[in-house]
Order: C-alpha cells, then sequence, then structure tokens
C-alpha cells in the first residue's frame, strides 16, 4: 500500500529548540464558507498540542491557535467549483519547544491548536502530525475523504457519533508514537487503510453502522489491538513469517494463512482483514455491546 510519511515534518520538529524568552502570541479566526459546498482541509502541525472538534451551523472553521512568534501559522483558503480549500501549516514546521522525545524544553512555551468544522457540508480532510499529543473527534461530520498521519506523536480519534456521507477513502498511518481509534463502525466506508511504524495502536470498530469493511493493516515492529463487535463477521488472512505468526482467538483457521468468525456469512457486518506483519504484533479482542 501507499503510506503517507511526513520525515521532513517531524525531523524538523524533533531537532528546533526553543529559547527560554520565546515570546507566544494566539491567532483566533473564523473561516466563512463563502459559497463553498464542499470543504478540503490540509492540516500540517510540526510540534503542538492539537484538538479538531466540531459544530452545527456556521461558520465552516473556527481556529484558536497559540503559537511561538514569530512563526504564525499560514492560512491559505480559496475557492476552487464548489470546493473551499483551506490549507493551514505551521511556519517552520513549530518545532519550538520540543527535544527529540517530544518533551517541551521549556514548559512556559506550549504551542496548541484548537480547530473546529462545520457538520454542515461534505469534508475532506488530511492531517500530517508531526510531534506532540492531540485529539480528534470526527463524530457528526460528512466525510468523503480522511488521510490521518502521525510521526512522533500520540493521538486519539474518535467516531463518537455517526457520520453521515460515505467515505471513499480512508488511511491512518503513525511512526514511533500512539494511535487509538475508537467508533470505527460510526463511519460509513467501503474499505480503510492503516500502517503502523514502531509505535503502538488500537482500532476498535464499535459503531452504528453494520458493513461490509475491507481493511488492509501494514505493521512493522510496533503493536496493535484490534478490538471487534463480539457480532461482527471476522475474515483474516495473514500470511506467516518467522519473525511474525498469529492464532486467534475464536477464529477457525481454514487454510495456512485466513482466519474465520463462526458467523461470517450470517453476521450483521463483516469485516474483511489483509494483514501484513513484520517483527510486530497484533492480538484481537471481542468487545461487547453497549449494557452487556
Amino acid at each position: 500500500m501507499g503510506h503517507i510519511w511526513i520525515p521532513g515534518l517531524v525531523l524538523a520538529a524533533c531537532l528546533a529548540l526553543s529559547p527560554a524568552h520565546a515570546e507566544q502570541k494566539r491567532l483566533v479566526k473564523d473561516i466563512a464558507a463563502d459559497g463553498a459546498k464542499r470543504l478540503v482541509l490540509d492540516l500540517q502541525v510540526g510540534a503542538a498540542e492539537l484538538n479538531l472538534t466540531s459544530h452545527k451551523g456556521p461558520p465552516l472553521v473556527r481556529m484558536n491557535i497559540l503559537y511561538t512568534a514569530p512563526d504564525a501559522p499560514k492560512i491559505n483558503f480559496s475557492r476552487s467549483g464548489g470546493d473551499g480549500n483551506l490549507s493551514v501549516r505551521s511556519n517552520n514546521e513549530d518545532g519550538n519547544g520540543f527535544s527529540i522525545l517530544g518533551k517541551q524544553k521549556n514548559q512556559a512555551v506550549k504551542n496548541n491548536w484548537s480547530i473546529s468544522l462545520s457538520r454542515d457540508l461534505p469534508c475532506v480532510i488530511h492531517v500530517e502530525f508531526g510531534l506532540g499529543s492531540g485529539s480528534a473527534d470526527f463524530g457528526g461530520l460528512n466525510i468523503e475523504e480522511l488521510k490521518f498521519a502521525t510521526g512522533l506523536s500520540d493521538v486519539e480519534l474518535d467516531f463518537s457519533t455517526p457520520c453521515a456521507g460515505q467515505a471513499r477513502v480512508v488511511e491512518l498511518v503513525t511512526g514511533l508514537g500512539s494511535m487509538e481509534v475508537r467508533g470505527l463502525s460510526n463511519l460509513k466506508m467501503g474499505s480503510m487503510k492503516f500502517a503502523g511504524g514502531l509505535g503502538s495502536a488500537v482500532l476498535e470498530f464499535g459503531g452504528t453502522y453494520r458493513q461490509y469493511v475491507d481493511v488492509s493493516l501494514d505493521v512493522g515492529m510496533g503493536s496493535l489491538d484490534l478490538r471487534i463487535p463480539e457480532n461482527m463477521g471476522v475474515k483474516i488472512r495473514h500470511d506467516d513469517n518467522f519473525l511474525s505468526s498469529h492464532e486467534f482467538d475464536r477464529l477457525q483457521r481454514t487454510s495456512n494463512n485466513t482466519w474465520y468468525s463462526k458467523n461470517w456469512r450470517e453476521g450483521p457486518g463483516n469485516l474483511s482483514f489483509q494483514m501484513s506483519v513484520g517483527m510486530g504484533s497484533v492480538d484481537l479482542e471481542w468487545i461487547k455491546k453497549p449494557g452487556k
């Protein structure tokens, strides 16, 4: 699979240090739809605390960004046909204040990016997040495409309520940090891709929609936990190698590299996993319905 990767962004975030006297400023800005029928967001964050949320009604986007002067974020909004194209990027990768381990050298300096998207319009969301910690709640958004890639970041992604529309592309990538994704079955999609490097990740498929989803998993040297509702049908195809072999609880192995749940054909929803694992590990956990 083609990976989303951000080596330049991560490297700059790791190497840049903040002077003790660094000044911080706040940028508060609303972006109006200006007649756009869809939001196309390109968000590139070097080093910061990132919080993505959503809201009902205008404006199209709300931003409240605390940054280290003089590196104000670069913001550009333009219309192309029915698309409102919004680019928000770190200036100098906003790497000020972080060491290679992600710890701030000057605790008084803390970059914080808070961005809220309107649920009124369909959206295409591309995020590259270099270094820091973050959370994103995509619940209620009408997502047509989602690409979220991290380098040294620790992030929590949540689909807390059902999303509208149909996501044609879903790609999640984590490098050296951690990623926990909850409520993936609140996102309508036919397929998704996940790639993990040296970090850890959790993919939890709780939620409302019961659908057939092809899931491509590429795990390098890190760990991945799959959490799946117990009533969903599951198929896993994985080629064992001398560095990686697996047995999956409650799945029947029907060939050297394929496992099925007993309800694969009859389950209210089906997840078909194509798995490639290097020196890492993949664990499967069955989760109960709420209230059980």
